[in-house]
């Protein structure tokens, strides 16, 4: 993996755009299972590419290796965006045989409002925000874990909501996981 290019960002100067490069062989065959196992990608065939949020980063994997980052941190940040990619294209490629591709991509129609709904909805800030509503919104798009909500893991009643959640960001238990978030 290697760093290509990196530029101002244009919607914030603090920021950087990055093109990087993976190393990530047969990376166009795997494309498709990769898509199925990156929580809220979109891929497309035809063109080549897959994309998918990281907070509010948007990362677009091309078929010839290439990764445009945007909105990025700094160069470690975008670094390590490319390691999470390399892996895992090792854990689709090893689990291509458990991947089905016939089933719609993980998360692809998942909206803030989903999270909502399965969230305690008391608004006691043990997670840090303000609401349940805007941690919903920190969990879709990357910012924060499920297992920050204390009351959705530490009581009984929430048991069933925890379990239909976090299968919503899981892979299937045939496929050995890689890193689930970064």
């Amino acid at each position: 993996m290697q760093i290509k290019e990196v530029s101002q960002c244009l919607a914030d100067p603090e920021r950087i755009k990055v093109i990087g490069k993976v190393d990530i062989p047969d990376l166009e065959t795997i494309m498709s299972y990769l898509a199925r196992i990156i929580p809220g990608a979109t891929y497309s065939e035809n063109d080549g590419w897959l994309v998918f949020k990281k907070g509010l980063s948007i990362i677009t994997i091309y078929k010839d290796s290439f990764v445009a980052m945007t909105y990025m941190a700094d160069r470690e940040e975008a670094l390590k965006t490319l390691k999470y990619i390399e892996e895992m294209a090792r854990v689709a490629s090893a689990n291509k045989d458990k991947i089905d591709l016939s089933k719609p991509l993980i998360n692809q129609n998942l909206t803030a409002l989903d999270i909502y709904k399965l969230l305690p909805q008391t608004n006691c800030q043990e997670c840090g925000e303000a609401t349940c509503l805007a941690f919903a919104v920190k969990i879709l798009n990357s910012e924060r874990e499920i297992s920050q909500c204390r009351p959705l893991f530490n009581e009984e009643q929430y048991q069933e909501a925890k379990e239909k959640l976090l299968s919503l960001f899981t892979l299937p238990d045939n496929v050995n996981s890689g890193p689930q978030s970064q």
